[in-house]
């Protein structure tokens, strides 16, 4: 494939859930996500006011001929949520009208890389991946943690390691900025993956994004911008239910979730997505994950566990809830919540993930560590 055919089709991946909002329904009492317009090189981005999305009227919880809530299809984040409240909004859960308008306002003066300029230089750096960004209408709620009320990951407790409030990755990653931990580092202690000295020296111990390893849980929409953490599919069954998870050119991702009442794993077994067991409390579908081989935002990978809740509120619209556990990184757990909506699965909105194609990333930073031990054996 040739770069230009790359770029289209990683652009059009990227573009995914731009797209599929059109066809999104928000939740009850909040505004209808629109669909971003998106900005091309022959003209500026002036502004972030997109058109409408088209609404459909939502029906009931549609169910599966086994009995249970429905939950297949193709779903989407609708806005954009920080994780945390900021300073700015401590004690306050919701923006007003007039603050929101502001908000997206300033993603129209604040285009980042797709402005353009009449210096010829400077206009074709400022095109540079313009195919790749959407732009997510600003959501009213302030962050997507609701426990603790104050909106913000809790403290770490006294003597933890962990990075507590580094950067989770796009997507919600683990593995890509200082919030992993689970790499088996030379001293066969666990390490974060392309952090510390030494990280870029093997292929072990790098970060999973120059090695094509996907995406990682918990999936987090936390980079909007391009698409990262903002669409899932579900595919289910009596006994089990699978959620691939998209993420831009990056690599997506595959979970399966048990339901027939197995048993985790020893602890001693780890799995890159950790290992989800589920079962139904009504139209909720919880699932527990544990025996991750990297934690997130530092954890502890040993102890560190999540519980999701899952509920169709009809036939639009989802509810994904995560609660966060570690007793030997946080304080308390913490939760949060994202809303998504759906597209028409006819529309066939999911594109395969074209991982860095011809990407030459590990094996530049490996001649480069092999370098510097020639250069460091010569003194």
């Amino acid at each position: 494939m040739t770069r230009p055919q790359f770029l289209i089709t990683a652009g059009v991946v990227a573009g995914t859930a731009v797209l599929g909002l059109v066809a999104a329904i928000s939740l009850p009492g909040q505004t209808p996500a629109p669909a971003a317009k998106s900005t091309t090189t022959k003209a500026p981005a002036k502004s972030a006011a997109p058109a409408s999305a088209a609404s459909t009227k939502a029906g009931p919880v549609p169910k599966t001929p086994w009995g249970t809530p429905d939950l297949q299809g193709v779903w989407f984040v609708m806005e954009d949520v920080p994780l945390e409240r900021s300073a700015a909004n401590a004690g306050k859960e919701f923006l007003t009208d007039d603050e929101v308008a502001a908000a997206d306002k300033a993603k129209g003066l604040n285009p980042g890389r797709n402005a353009r300029s009449s210096d010829a230089a400077q206009d074709v750096n400022g095109a540079y991946n313009a195919v790749f960004n959407s732009v997510l209408k600003t959501s009213k709620r302030t962050s997507m943690i609701i426990d603790p009320p104050d909106g913000r990951i809790p403290p770490l407790v006294a003597g933890a390691q962990g990075a507590g409030r580094g950067f989770g990755g796009g997507g919600g990653g683990a593995g890509r900025g200082p919030a992993g931990g689970g790499a088996r580092g030379a001293g066969g202690g666990r390490g974060v993956p392309g952090i510390g000295p030494g990280a870029n020296d093997n292929p072990e111990t790098l970060a999973q994004n120059p090695r094509c390893l996907g995406v990682q849980m918990p999936f987090l929409p936390l980079n909007t911008l391009f698409a990262q953490g903002t669409v899932m599919q579900v595919v289910q069954s009596p006994k089990s239910l699978g959620i691939y998870m998209e993420d831009d050119h990056a690599g997506g991702g595959n979970r399966v979730i048990y339901m027939d009442g197995r048993p985790h794993p020893p602890a001693n077994i780890k799995f890159y997505l950790g290992d989800s067991r589920g079962h139904w409390e009504g139209n909720t579908l919880v699932i527990e994950t544990t025996n991750y081989d990297q934690g997130f935002r530092g954890s502890n990978p040993d102890t560190y566990k999540t519980i999701e809740r899952i509920t169709r509120l009809n036939s639009n619209d989802l509810r994904r809830e995560i609660t966060f556990e570690d007793p030997k990184t946080w304080t308390r757990p913490w939760t949060i919540r994202i809303d998504m909506g759906k597209t028409d699965d006819a529309r066939q909105m999911i594109f395969d993930s074209a991982c860095h194609e011809g990407n030459y990333a590990m094996t530049g930073m490996l001649v480069g560590a092999r370098r510097e031990e020639q250069a460091a054996g010569k003194k």
